[in-house]
Formats: structure tokens, C-alpha cells, sequence
């Protein structure tokens, strides 16, 4: 099996057939996205008699649903068809982006504890709790936050969006440099903008650092594998942080 002219193996779609119409699916659902976190507060106090593990978990679902049903309606509109590509050929990709994203995750953590140190305690309120809804607290925060959202949050802003974004201006170095800019600030309005002030500097700090950091490595590398595996690891990194 050989691979298509311009394309590469791993976690990652071929460039969209009509980038423009995908460019305008990843607008609708950023939209909606804000929209949903601008809601957050009423069905937080409609779930507020709820154990808290399940409002974290409708929180997730419900933020990170638009940005799935835009990936899928993108990908079923104006994606490449699949392309055979030799096994072995994607097996090495996926072990070079496995190893390129744990070097990045190490690196983005420590530039973001340089900058904005990530301060413990939650590991003392997770153990004061009652020990089931301890568990079920902790299982919604690793599932969530470490592996769904950074999974989700890749194909979108860097899958979707950026892709769409240097296709769309051209597909020059200066177009995926101009793709990454955009989408980070996207990425970390999304982080920020509907919460205000009350999300913090540290996530300022941490959305800039990963929003460069993944979007650079897919740009550099044309997959998505290795910053979703940045991502998962920069996320899974400060939860212990928390948690110690």
C-alpha cells in the first residue's frame, strides 16, 4: 500500500476537499461552544442539589458536544476520502508522534510552572469527601479533563480549525504561522472569555502555552497524534500537581 501524494500517516484528516465550507462549520461550532460555556451557570444551578461529580460530568459533555458535531459535520461535508497508507509507514509515525508528544508536554509544564505555578490542595478536599463520591470525583476529572477534552479540543482547534485556516489562506509557511496565532487566541478566548476574570492568569498562561506548543507540532509534523498526546500529558501533569 503506498500513501497519497501530500498526505501522512496518524491521528489526523487529509486536507479538506472545500476548506472555505470547513472554516465556516469550525466558526458555527466555536459559536456555539461560547454559547453553551456562556450558559454553564443555569444548568450548574438547575444540577446544584446533584452530586458535584455529575455537574462536572454534564459540564463536559455539554461544552465539548458542539465541537464534536462540528468535526463530524466538517469531515461528512468537505473531507478527503481515506487513503490506503502502508502500515508500517503509520506505525513508525504514530511512535515518532507518541515520543514527540511526551517531549512537548514535559516542556509546556515546565514553562507554564516557571510562569504560573500550579498550586495543590484538591488532593485534601478529594479525601475529605465521602470516599464513593470521592472516587466518582476523581474517575470524572481524569476522564474528562485528561483524556476527553484534550482529545476533543485537538481535532477541533487544531484539526478543524487551524487546518481550515492555512488552507483557506493559502497553505504557506506564513499561512500555518498565521493559523496558529489564530487559533490560540480562539482556543484560549474559549478558556477564558465567557468565565472573565475569574478564570485567572494561570490559564491564561497554560491555554497560550499549549494553544503555540500543539499547534506548532501538527503544523510541523502534518498529524495530530503527537499534540493530542501533548495535551493529554499536560493536563494529566497538572492534576497530580493538584492533587499533591
Amino acid at each position: 500500500m503506498t500513501e497519497a501524494p501530500g498526505s501522512r500517516p496518524g491521528l489526523s484528516p487529509f486536507p479538506y476537499r472545500r476548506p472555505g465550507a470547513a472554516l465556516v462549520v469550525a466558526v458555527a461550532g466555536l459559536l456555539a461552544t461560547v454559547l453553551v460555556i456562556g450558559l454553564a451557570s443555569s444548568w450548574r444551578i438547575a444540577l446544584g442539589g446533584l452530586p458535584a461529580w455529575i455537574a462536572s460530568l454534564v459540564d463536559i459533555v455539554l461544552i465539548n458536544l458542539p465541537m464534536v458535531l462540528a468535526v463530524l459535520v466538517a469531515h461528512r461535508l468537505t473531507g478527503s476520502p481515506r487513503v490506503r497508507v502502508d502500515r508500517r509507514a503509520r506505525l513508525e509515525a504514530r511512535g515518532i508522534d507518541v515520543l514527540l508528544g511526551l517531549s512537548l508536554a514535559v516542556m509546556m509544564r515546565g514553562l507554564v510552572e516557571v510562569v504560573a505555578p500550579t498550586g495543590g490542595g484538591l488532593g485534601g478536599a478529594v479525601l475529605d469527601a465521602d470516599a464513593a463520591q470521592a472516587a466518582l470525583a476523581l474517575a470524572v476529572l481524569v476522564l474528562g479533563y485528561v483524556l476527553a477534552s484534550p482529545v476533543v479540543e485537538e481535532v477541533f482547534f487544531r484539526g478543524l480549525l487551524q487546518r481550515s485556516l492555512a488552507q483557506v489562506a493559502g497553505g504557506s509557511w506564513l499561512a500555518r504561522v498565521a493559523s496558529i496565532a489564530v487559533s490560540t487566541v480562539l482556543f484560549v478566548f474559549v478558556h477564558i472569555g465567557p468565565l472573565g476574570v475569574t478564570a485567572g492568569w494561570p490559564v491564561v498562561v497554560a491555554s497560550v502555552v499549549v494553544g503555540v506548543g500543539c499547534g506548532a507540532l501538527v503544523a510541523g509534523t502534518g498529524r495530530l497524534t503527537g499534540a493530542v498526546v501533548a495535551h493529554i500529558g499536560f493536563n494529566g501533569s497538572g492534576v497530580i500537581l493538584l492533587l499533591v
